[in-house]
């Protein structure tokens, strides 16, 4: 028994020595796993704000991309008002550093500053199969994001170049948008076409009849009339179609385009389709060789608001912001009546020439010799506007080549010479920028020759005319020594060579029978309620050339077609060489030439002269031979005139990340 027991406390021991060992095993592994689990708990938290700072380090960042964006919008939006960006440090609200804040964006405080490294310079790139210049203006940014809540802060910088594109190197230009952005063309007889086409909707294009002598046809080239070599493109942000826009009407088989951009002949040329859109785009520009293109990016253009009185055109007028470009501003005073006129040049100050200008003299009081007068005058009551309901038209009468001549002479009497690089014109009889010219008689600006037998169709140095009126030109314009010239309106009138004031001009009748009181038109000589056969005998319209860029506006809220740019420069005479046309059953020919060589930029609405197309015939006009073309010299930056109205694009050149 006793051993029993023995062996019992043994075996006893040893189980109790087990037991220990064990136990020391489980803290062991206890400690361990709380050790794990610490760990991973802490490898959790530090993920945790790991996380959290990779979050909020990612809005810092977003927030400085904002900062970013929105110094490239500041940039844009003064480039829009035809003003160059310089820096951030000539924003008022900017800080001692050129640091302009933008606070409390989704809980980040955000500052950027923009720095102008270089001058501007001549920039080319292609557009479809040809190329364009710019101007290109330079940009560093650095945008810094500080958060709100947490010491997150973030800091990128990047490098843009804003691309000015002067819209003179397009013949034709429609840049509105919406139901304005639509280009449409549709002359009866033939017409050739160079240069770029861009529309910011849909191109509605056709030859809308046989024409005079034969099957009419539109023909878009890569030459002009003299075998010169031009650019060549047509462009729309929308589709093409070759019908009316509103009747729907087609006119298959009427434009042509070449597909070659080597030789001056008319050959390998392509038809244009019915339709052009995303359905078949890859495979009509391919075979266009891409001198058509759809489904373009719209252009951003110039509002109408630089053309109002106190805006843009008259500041740089009076400032041009360069000694080498000069000034002439042309106002009435608020009444409109005769010697109501002011004129001033900004050079070598502001100065008011109006009694120097009316009596052709200098500073000093000499006459000036051999001048045309009088350079300016004031017309009431000049002629009637059919288009624009009857309606008389006020006009302020400018001799652009006596004016120049006049200006040079003042320069001189005071040693000094033209700047060089063009004169900046800007003209208006409008009380104030809310003015609408829709009661009363309509106010308009006419570049004319006032003294027929001394004025010649010549300027002195490129040209920009601006006004925010209706402008009108009446006979050879910029034909002698051809300057680059713009001519920017709420709307663009032509008048012939032939053509006189209908209430204070005489009438030839010579060559037809005198007419009879019963041909006389209406009301002292007004457009509107005559028949064809009148406006034939009195407003009979004589070959005229006009050079210039065109930049103005056009009414399309309409449902009927017709308009477009082949009236975009409104008419308002019988475009026939003889008094009795084919129509009329004797010595029938051809309709009286417009020679038109520069561009045509259709850029807003007009607001004065807001009346809707009228069709041809009747007691509005009868249509001239449009010989209309680009003038190839605009691809000359040397050519162009100051202040011409662009586009605007954005390249992001670099980006960096502090």
């Amino acid at each position: 028994m006793k051993k029993v027991e023995i062996v019992l406390k043994k075996n006893f021991k040893l189980y109790k020595c087990e037991k220990g060992a064990t136990l020391l095993i489980y803290l062991l592994i206890l400690g361990a796993v709380s050790v794990l689990a610490f760990s991973a708990l802490k490898m959790t938290t530090l993920n945790l704000k790991t996380s959290e700072s990779f979050k909020g380090s990612k809005k810092a960042f977003y927030s400085a991309e904002v900062g970013l964006d929105l110094a490239v919008n500041s940039i844009i939006k003064q480039f829009e008002g035809l003003v160059p960006y310089t820096t951030s440090a000539d924003n008022p609200g900017s800080d001692a550093d050129g640091f302009i804040t933008v606070e409390n964006y989704r809980n980040h405080s955000i500052k950027y500053r923009i720095t102008n490294p270089v001058e501007k310079y001549l920039y080319q790139s292609s557009v479809g199969n040809s190329f364009i210049y710019h101007y290109a203006h330079t940009y560093d940014i650095e945008a810094i994001s500080n958060s709100l809540t947490s010491s997150t802060s973030e800091t990128i910088k990047e490098k843009i170049r804003v691309l000015e594109t002067p819209l003179v190197q397009y013949f034709i230009f429609f840049g509105q948008s919406g139901n304005g952005a639509d280009l449409e063309l549709f002359p009866g007889p033939p017409l050739n076409m160079w240069g770029r086409v861009h529309s910011n909707g849909n191109i509605f294009i056709g030859s809308s009849g046989n024409g005079r002598g034969g099957f009419s046809t539109i023909n878009l080239r890569n030459y002009d009339d003299q075998g010169n070599l031009s650019p060549h493109l047509l462009s729309a942000s929308g589709n093409i179609f070759t019908r009316f826009k509103h009747s729907g009407r087609a006119f298959n088989n009427t434009v042509f385009i070449k597909t070659s951009n080597s030789g001056s002949t008319f050959s390998p040329v392509v038809a244009l389709p019915p339709v052009i859109d995303s359905n078949n785009e890859s495979e009509q520009e391919a075979l266009f060789n891409d001198f058509v293109l759809v489904n373009e990016p719209q252009f951003t253009t110039p509002s109408r608001d630089l053309i109002s009185r106190g805006a843009f055109y008259e500041q740089r007028a009076k400032s041009p912001g360069r000694d080498t470009i000069d000034g002439i501003i042309i106002t009435g005073t608020g009444g409109l009546g005769p010697g109501k006129i002011e004129i001033s040049v900004s050079r070598p100050s502001l100065t008011n020439v109006t009694n120097l200008i009316e009596l052709g003299e200098t500073s000093s009081g000499a006459s000036i010799n051999g001048l045309p007068l009088p350079i300016i005058r004031d017309q009431e009551d000049a002629f009637g506007d059919c288009r624009e309901k009857d309606r008389i038209v006020d006009t302020t009468d400018i001799d652009i080549n006596a004016l120049e001549r006049w200006y040079v002479a003042y320069l001189e009497d005071l040693g000094l010479s033209l700047g060089g690089d063009g004169i900046m014109i800007y003209a208006s009889r409008s009380p104030d920028s809310d003015f609408t010219n829709q009661s009363g008689n309509m106010q308009a600006i006419r570049l004319v020759a006032n003294d027929i037998a001394r004025s010649v169709p010549e300027l002195l140095d490129e040209t920009t005319i601006a006004t925010d009126n209706p402008m009108y030109v009446q006979g050879d314009f910029n034909t002698i020594n051809t300057k680059g010239v713009a001519l920017i309106s709420d709307a663009f009138n032509i008048l012939s060579n032939n053509f006189r004031n209908h209430f204070n001009g005489t009438y030839d009748f010579a060559g037809p029978p005198d007419p009879g009181p019963n041909r006389i038109p209406p009301n002292g000589g007004k457009f509107c309620g005559i028949n064809t056969t009148q406006l034939l005998f009195f407003y009979q319209g004589t070959e005229t050339t006009v050079n210039a860029a065109i930049f103005s506006g056009n009414v399309h809220d309409r449902t009927t077609d017709g308009d477009g740019v082949h009236v975009y420069p409104r008419f308002h005479e019988f475009w026939y060489t003889t008094r009795f046309p084919s129509q009329f059953g004797r010595n029938g020919n051809r309709p009286s030439d417009l020679n038109i060589l520069g561009s045509f930029i259709n850029l807003w609405t007009s607001k004065q002269a807001k009346s809707e197309f009228c069709r041809a015939g009747g007691d509005c006009y009868s249509a001239p031979t449009r010989n209309w073309g680009w003038d190839l010299r605009f691809q000359d930056p040397n050519f162009w005139p100051p202040f011409i109205p662009s586009v605007f694009s954005v390249e992001r050149v670099g980006f960096i990340e502090k």
